[in-house]
């Protein structure tokens, strides 16, 4: 469990997922009927982080993980329940009801092994999925071989945390129970990386991305490693254009290929 504290400074809480124990999980469903999916499609910050998660996977050597419904539906019920009682939030991965993520999976039918990373106060996808990341537990789980497909959910509030998300793991594919991929296409990622004619970082630099016909997709500042990402829709070119003080602004077409993540160098001459 990964906390963030109103002062934005990380609180580190730890937990490896829970496991399944299949005995338990098959006595519990069979007292428990499964109701509707109520998870068909994920937003666009659950899309974003699953294009996250996977492409560190493929960095990684590791196959892409796919979304199963019933998994997402008990993702979407901790994190319901996390931002319902944010008090009783725990290292056990216990919910308000005292189930643990092998008991919320059942409710919906998932009877495989399974695993949970859970986050709170991380307002966007890349602040989850790199705070997860920086820890060891739950970086082991985003990397685990033994998982094949996962279920994500962020339930957002005004109050406490503001911002609750789970990422749930299944080890098994079933293929009934997998999202149509048109839900949750993979998006685009650009990694940007600016730097002077010399070679060496610019962590001043300005950054747009937009369409060839100028509509603007992105802005950002590059980190204080010359780098940026974003995630985007989808598109066959883009352009970006890098600024900085003292520095000559320059665009550059990006053309996507055949792949979703592409690593994009620019560099900015002296005015």
């Amino acid at each position: 469990m990964l906390l963030k504290s109103d002062n934005l400074s990380v609180s580190k809480l730890l937990i490896k997922a829970g496991f399944l124990s299949g005995l338990l999980m098959l006595v519990f469903y069979c007292f428990v009927i499964p109701p509707a999916s109520a998870k068909v499609s994920l937003n666009s910050d659950e899309k974003e982080f699953f294009t996250l998660i996977n492409n560190y996977r493929k960095d990684k050597g590791l196959d892409p993980l796919k979304i199963s419904k019933k998994l997402s539906d008990s993702a979407l019920l901790m994190a319901q329940d996390m931002a319902d009682k944010p008090s009783l939030i725990n290292h056990e991965h216990k919910d308000s009801l005292g189930r643990s993520p092998s008991e919320r999976a059942a409710i919906y039918g998932y009877t495989d092994g399974v695993g949970e990373n859970l986050a709170a106060g991380y307002s966007t996808a890349q602040k989850a999925f790199d705070a997860w990341k920086n820890s060891a537990d739950h970086n082991a789980n985003m990397l685990s071989k033994d998982y094949t497909v996962m279920g994500i959910a962020l339930v957002t509030t005004d109050n406490n945390y503001k911002w609750y998300w789970v990422n749930t793991f299944g080890e098994t594919e079933h293929s009934s129970d997998l999202l149509d991929q048109v839900k949750y296409g993979l998006l685009d990622q650009l990694d940007i990386t600016v730097t002077d004619s010399n070679g060496n970082l610019l962590s001043t630099a300005k950054l747009k991305v937009f369409t060839k016909g100028g509509s603007n997709l992105a802005n950002g500042k590059i980190n204080k490693k010359g780098k940026k990402s974003f995630t985007l829709d989808p598109k066959k070119i883009y352009y970006v254009r890098a600024s900085a003080s003292k520095y000559k602004t320059y665009t550059k077409e990006v053309k996507m290929g055949s792949k979703n993540q592409k690593k994009v160098q620019i560099w900015l001459e002296k005015n």
